[in-house]
């Protein structure tokens, strides 16, 4: 329940700073439920994201569940066939975040700022990749 809070807070303050500089939290629960094997949640949590986010922008709606169903996929490759600490983890998450980043927004696009975006939420995966590992949020799942 509390990652549930934490994940709509962060998907709101994104909502709310709409810019590179603030950094998407949620991609790091939606990663705490990949590695703590709850696929359902992650749709539903998918779903959620999609929604909310598409309400908030002019973001068509095929764009945004591809990219986040996207993401969740190269982590979940990632949490079925590498080990599942948070610093390997965390790098997965944010390499899968650069691909899907340029998947979707093409090869053309200013390297500073996906650098920016990149290295921002790769900070903050890792940040919530940790805590969870340290407050051991995956057993509570088994």
């Amino acid at each position: 329940m509390l990652l549930g809070v934490i994940l709509l807070f962060s998907l709101l303050l994104h909502i709310v700073i709409p810019t590179i500089l603030s950094p998407l939290f949620f991609l790091g629960i939606l990663s705490i439920y990949i590695l703590g094997n709850q696929y359902k949640t992650v749709f539903i949590w998918i779903i959620i994201i999609v929604s909310i986010l598409q309400l908030s922008s002019l973001t068509p709606l095929w764009k945004l569940s591809l990219y986040y169903i996207l993401w969740s996929l190269f982590m979940y490759i990632s949490s079925i066939s590498l080990d599942k600490g948070w610093p390997v983890q965390s790098i997965m998450a944010t390499l899968s975040l650069v691909v899907v980043t340029l998947i979707f927004n093409g090869f053309n696009v200013d390297y500073i700022s996906v650098a920016i975006y990149t290295i921002i939420n790769g900070i903050a995966i890792a940040i919530v990749l940790y805590t969870a590992e340290k407050l051991k949020v995956y057993e509570q799942f088994v």
